[in-house]
């Protein structure tokens, strides 16, 4: 899989305006690590908390950003989703990389 940019996302997005077929597998932290290194990193993480939690995991620097992701072909993006739900928001701190779980996405014309 030959790419330059990847998409980082904390909840899977379908396209409503591009007919999409999605090609999606587990990844573990540290293919997440290797998919990343040298590449560009667009954010779509909307907490500051995930945000950080994401920075300290992978070792790069991962903004919030608060916008409208639409995918389109040839996207490659990285979901990661919480194993178990946090009472606060400020429990995130207790999160430990077994608690986190990544999905590779690519993003292919119907």
């Amino acid at each position: 899989m030959e790419f330059d940019k990847i998409v980082l996302l904390n909840a899977l997005v379908t396209s409503s305006k591009i007919p999409l077929t999605l090609k999606t597998k587990p990844a573990s932290l540290e293919e997440v690590k290797t998919l990343v290194a040298n590449k560009e990193i667009q954010s779509f993480i909307g907490h500051e908390a995930t945000a950080q939690l994401l920075t300290s995991l992978l070792s790069t620097n991962i903004s919030v950003n608060r916008g409208m992701y639409e995918p389109k072909p040839g996207d490659v993006a990285v979901v990661t989703r919480l194993k178990k739900r946090l009472e606060k928001p400020e429990d995130v701190k207790t999160v430990t990389p077994n608690d986190v779980e990544f999905i590779l996405v690519e993003y292919h014309e119907y």
